[in-house]
């Protein structure tokens, strides 16, 4: 039976105009209802994670966050850090000195702001989607040497590719570098991504994988979804997570794909709900 359940946000449980749709908040609360303790699982810093919090009721209540794409873990019930794996500085500024070569920005965030070594309109969708402001970081090198959580690659989807090689070639097993969305490339420390985190949270809680399901769409998601007992993919999410998936949705993040897939595998919240 699943007792965890952890929810990538962005065209996962969000449609494309950033809200939960009523179906997907009726399914949530009702596997809540049922006794299932619901993780929202972002790379969205806290800041822009704090409203659908709120729309699920999740703060001040025990329960748990992951932000970051897992290199930060929040409790919901007083928002104290419970787990934090920041980068390194070193490989902040290798990993600058690569991405600069290609003549790219890149970035690192605070509490509702990013803080970027230069303009860029790929920065500016991240602005529209998680409702933070940019800052330009005159002195972008000085300001590496303290660890960040994580570090994005905002660019052209066709130059990516060649930037992720050539870090993944530099870097090799000391980061963790993936893109979260076409235009955004990630470096993570390399032990810090949303798997570690869910069997983190459900070592917390005194559960074993068999009891969690996690779903999500991209490539920042492969991490949970192989660690999970039940590991569902969006029927829009990317081939490789389709294919790590023990299911995919027919329906997408635009047809309540996460109410689908929680009336799959927790029927039992469903039933409760009916029933009351």
């Amino acid at each position: 039976m699943i007792q965890l359940l952890a929810l990538d946000l962005d065209d996962t449980l969000l449609t494309e105009d950033l809200f939960i749709s009523e179906e997907n908040r009726r399914a949530v609360c009702a596997a809540e209802a049922a006794g299932v303790t619901v993780m929202l699982a972002s790379g969205r810093t806290l800041f822009s994670m704090r409203r659908y919090g709120r729309e699920l009721d999740m703060w001040g209540r025990p329960g748990y966050m992951i932000v970051n794409n897992g290199a930060t873990v929040i409790s919901t019930h007083n928002e104290d850090i419970i787990l934090d794996k920041p980068l390194e500085p070193a490989l902040g500024m290798e990993a600058w000195e690569i991405v600069r070569g290609f003549g790219l920005t890149m970035q690192y965030y605070g509490e509702g702001d990013i803080y970027v070594s230069g303009p860029s309109e790929y920065t500016e969708r991240d602005c529209l989607l998680t409702g933070q402001r940019w800052h330009q970081v005159d002195s972008f090198a000085a300001s590496l040497t303290i660890p960040r959580s994580k570090f994005v690659i905002p660019g052209d989807p066709a130059v990516l590719p060649g930037v992720e090689k050539a870090l993944k070639a530099a870097l090799g097993d000391k980061a963790n570098i993936f893109t979260s969305k076409p235009y955004f490339l990630e470096v993570l420390r390399a032990d810090a991504d949303k798997g570690t985190a869910l069997a983190f949270v459900a070592e917390e809680l005194g559960l074993g994988a068999q009891q969690v399901m996690a779903i999500g769409d991209s490539m920042n998601d492969y991490g949970m979804l192989s660690w999970a007992g039940v590991g569902v993919a969006m029927s829009n999410g990317k081939d490789e997570i389709k294919k790590i998936a023990d299911y995919v949705t027919a329906c997408s993040h635009q047809d309540d794909g996460v109410a689908e897939a929680i009336r799959r595998f927790i029927p039992e919240a469903f039933a409760l709900n009916e029933g009351s």
